[in-house]
């Protein structure tokens, strides 16, 4: 038989006009592949822009929020927006200092002072220091006066729990040895109380039961050690933590868990700035897990990924068992008389700590509304 070149020709056209049928169609696909990426780009960053905006602007009306309790406090309106710079802290401590002065009797304000802008007023002598670039001044020897002198009767005690904090530092809070050395602190919280009561300076200004310095290390020590519990870990001496990524929700769950056991030690001895120390160290945890909340539920608005757990009543025990830290559950709302609002409901993040702000159920509120 001859070779039929026609054929051959006829036969190559052919299926070189297969090939660029199929290259075609595979290029149509990856176009539909590749804008069906830029699509979904798109909607992520949409997405992403929408909870940036939201947590911006959640975090502005808390400021502001913090800004204008301070004014109301009595600051000026200009040390209380410098205050603000310094972060959620500053503020909550300025805080805590005006709220102690009103109730006491003193202008706690008149401690922070706004001068001209990078001047430091006073002696430079004194212990007045100057913050930079706001010119705002505080007087921090005026705030540690407000709070009264340490009495001499409690200073052995501060030493003690010092030493023992310094000791158990370098412990395993599962060891014998840190249990029995938290058995020795909590002796010598009782006998602080104890001393205190003795004394009763109930009749005039209370003088203040624990050092600055004790303060510190014991809120720091517990902190610590409610951090643990995640793989997280926190220098006492410089607040440093290390193994945060990832953690927003736990981290702040396990300072409201060290709020909660400095309730139960350190805070039953009744000394004023360790129980505000207690307080703000609540309150700062509360509120960074509201924003995280916050920004959850506006980056998912039509509760596509089940951000926000609905109940028609309130969680029951074996329905809390199986809440995750962290997770926003949304219950009807009730009025005074326990009747229920239509359409309306309140959110709560479950942490799983007592809340002594919700007579100790396991949440912190956000908002209620539709």
């Amino acid at each position: 038989m001859g070779f039929n070149f026609g054929a051959f020709l006829g036969g190559a056209a052919r299926g070189g006009s297969q090939v660029l049928d199929e290259r075609r169609a595979q290029a149509d696909r990856d176009k539909v592949t590749k804008e069906e990426r830029q699509w979904q780009l798109a909607t992520e960053n949409r997405a992403n822009a929408r909870s940036k905006k939201a947590k911006r602007a959640s975090d502005a009306k808390a400021l502001e929020e913090q800004i204008g309790t301070m004014v109301a406090l009595g600051m000026p309106a200009d040390a209380a927006r410098a205050v603000a710079k310094n972060g959620k802290g500053a503020m909550n401590v300025a805080i805590g200092d005006l709220q102690y002065g009103r109730e006491n009797g003193v202008n706690a304000a008149s401690y922070y002072t706004m001068g001209q802008k990078g001047l430091l007023q006073g002696d430079a002598s004194s212990n007045i220091k100057a913050a930079e670039p706001a010119g705002l001044t505080v007087d921090s020897e005026g705030i540690r006066s407000m709070y009264g002198p340490v009495d001499d009767a409690y200073s052995s005690h501060n030493e003690q729990i010092r030493s023992i904090t310094n000791k158990q530092i370098k412990l395993s809070p599962d060891s014998d040895t840190f249990k029995q050395l938290q058995t020795q602190r909590e002796a010598l919280y009782t006998d602080l109380a104890g001393i205190a009561k003795a004394k009763d300076t109930s009749g005039g200004e209370d003088a203040r039961l624990f050092t600055t310095s004790s303060v510190v290390t014991n809120v720091a020590s517990a902190r610590a050690a409610s951090l643990a519990n995640y793989d997280v870990s926190m220098n006492i001496e410089t607040s440093v933590r290390t193994g945060i990524e990832g953690k927003g929700v736990q981290i702040n769950i396990a300072d409201l868990d060290a709020a909660n056991f400095l309730d139960g030690t350190a805070g039953k001895v009744g000394d004023s700035f360790m129980n505000n120390s207690i307080v703000t160290l609540r309150t700062q945890a509360q509120s960074k897990l509201q924003s995280i909340a916050f920004a959850k539920i506006s980056a998912d608005p039509d509760n596509v990924d089940k951000t926000v757990k609905e109940f028609s009543q309130p969680p029951s025990e074996v329905d809390k068992r199986n809440l995750a830290e962290g997770q926003i559950i949304k219950i009807p709302a009730t009025d005074d008389n326990g009747q229920v609002k239509p359409g309306v409901f309140k959110r709560f993040m479950w942490t799983g700590i007592p809340n002594p702000n919700l007579d100790g159920q396991s949440y912190i509120y956000l908002f209620e509304g539709a």
